[in-house]
């Protein structure tokens, strides 16, 4: 009896170690991605250009239907079923006239109130991956 609790305990350690692990590799993705999800432009016409670009890829990655859109801001609606992507993307500028735009995947369910991942965390985290990713090679900026 007490092997059978020794191995259930063992097994149970194993899978919360992956399950961890899984995590740690999945959240280091999605920060990659995060941080390859923006262009930069100066030249107005080419920061137009890839703006427009922008505004078709949020609309066609995003479930829910684009709700603001202005010269610095896309945003989409917050859909009302979970594990499903909507996309913001903002456009800045800094004082030497160059701009950035980023865009922001975002999933409902994916952390829980308290901050820790929720039950769709792995289905929202490649998805939102995934979105974040394919923004340059689609706007056609160099990777």
């Amino acid at each position: 009896m007490a092997a059978v609790a020794l191995l259930t305990i063992i097994v149970v350690g194993c899978s919360t170690e992956a399950r961890v692990a899984a995590q740690r590799n999945t959240e280091i993705a999605l920060e990659k991605a995060h941080e390859l999800a923006y262009v930069d432009c100066s030249a107005r016409e080419d920061c137009d250009q890839l703006w427009k670009r922008t505004r078709l890829y949020v609309a066609q990655r995003s479930v829910t239907p684009i709700r603001h859109a202005d010269d610095t801001t896309i945003e989409t609606a917050e859909p009302h079923e979970f594990g499903a992507v909507y996309v913001w993307a903002m456009r800045t500028s800094n004082a030497n006239g160059v701009s950035t735009i980023r865009i922001r995947g975002m999933c409902r369910g994916m952390y829980r109130t308290d901050g820790n991942p929720g039950w769709l965390y792995g289905t929202c985290a490649e998805q939102i991956r995934s979105v974040e990713a394919d923004f340059r090679p689609f706007i056609g900026a160099p990777s």
